[in-house]
């Protein structure tokens, strides 16, 4: 009896200290969770967790996620036509609003996109009589923004001289109208996914001449930047913070990389493909040689073809400047059209 009472208190000991065990490494588990950074909504593989077991999904468990605060990162099966997404899971329908992405309903032309994001969520109603958990991307990011950008202001603020890395979701490419024309100067970024708007200016971007961001970066791209400084915009509808980046000092610099001096002499005959035409010159990329910008000048009378974007044509390197980051050619030959206009011949040739 004596060892009967014994044993009973060692099993007893023992399933005490595996539930403070269990309890210590889901605390662990939700701290992982916490700092891991994934309020960042992009596109990654499909996973519904929360760090506890995955067994049968009972409705219970949602009601514990609610009272406790608790997150859980999530990918919708569904979009309906008002933009509310939802997944079903073990008989549970998990909904989000439209509006509880980024506080505001978003643009319906974006369902595919919304869709196809991974969202890091907080429970805010469970409706049991339904079988529909209420999950919001909004209230989840809203709770942690204070601590992260308290933490930004505070790096912001030290005297100790150190990079603020962080990553951000590009959600607006700017430009402008110069001339007439459509020029990119930058693009705003929702740093850390908390709704902390950073911007970075197109000059900052790389560490090679810019000269658009279309085609080059797209809405819900995730990059990482250095945060530099807190700046204030002057809007009529009131000022807006919001937190200058710079994107340069984190990609290699492709003059460094590629030993062009090794490659390319003033002189060389190379093929240039038209990216962006501006006024008196235009930009190409050398053909294999990728995000260095040569600075072309158009066709002189004597070479009368139109320079038009994506078409490829024959040119002379006339300068070149490693120390400068400069490489400059003229053009002499419209090799596009050129093919072109014998296609055109040959299609409109009978033989015999």
């Amino acid at each position: 009896m004596v060892n009967q009472n014994v044993k009973d208190k060692m099993d007893r000991k023992g399933a005490c200290t595996a539930y403070v065990r269990g309890q210590k490494e889901d605390e662990m588990k939700d701290t992982l969770l916490e700092i891991s950074g994934k309020f960042l909504t992009g596109k990654r593989e499909p996973y519904m967790g929360t760090g506890q077991s995955e067994g049968n999904v009972k409705l219970e468990k949602y009601v514990q996620m609610m009272e406790r605060g608790e997150y859980m990162q999530i990918v919708f099966e569904k979009v309906d036509a008002n933009g509310t997404l939802s997944k079903v899971t073990d008989g549970v329908t998990v909904r989000m609003a439209a509006k509880e992405i980024s506080g505001e309903a978003y643009d319906l032309r974006y369902k595919s996109q919304k869709l196809a994001d991974t969202y890091y969520v907080r429970v805010v109603d469970v409706d049991q009589s339904g079988s529909v958990v209420w999950v919001s991307h909004n209230e989840a990011r809203r709770d942690k923004r204070p601590e992260i950008e308290d933490e930004i202001n505070r790096r912001l603020a030290s005297k100790k001289k150190q990079d603020i890395r962080v990553k951000g979701k590009i959600i607006r490419i700017q430009s402008r109208t110069v001339q007439g024309e459509n020029v990119d100067t930058g693009v705003w970024l929702d740093l850390c996914g908390v709704g902390i708007l950073g911007f970075v200016y197109i000059g900052n971007w790389a560490q090679t001449f810019t000269p658009s961001l279309r085609g080059t970066v797209s809405y819900g791209d995730v990059v990482e930047v250095l945060v530099k400084e807190k700046r204030i915009r002057k809007q009529k509808r009131g000022d807006v913070p919001y937190y200058s980046c710079s994107r340069k000092e984190l990609v290699e610099n492709p003059w460094d990389r590629l030993a062009l001096e090794e490659k390319y002499h003033v002189g060389d005959l190379v093929r240039i493909k038209c990216l962006s035409l501006k006024e008196g010159h235009w930009f190409g990329e050398i053909n294999g040689l990728e995000d260095i910008q040569v600075f072309t000048e158009y066709p002189s009378a004597a070479h009368d073809f139109r320079i038009i974007p994506g078409m490829e044509y024959m040119g002379k390197i006339y300068y070149i400047n490693i120390k400068e980051r400069s490489l400059k050619a003229r053009v002499f030959q419209a090799l596009t059209l050129e093919r072109y206009a014998v296609e055109e011949h040959g299609e409109g040739r009978s033989d015999g």
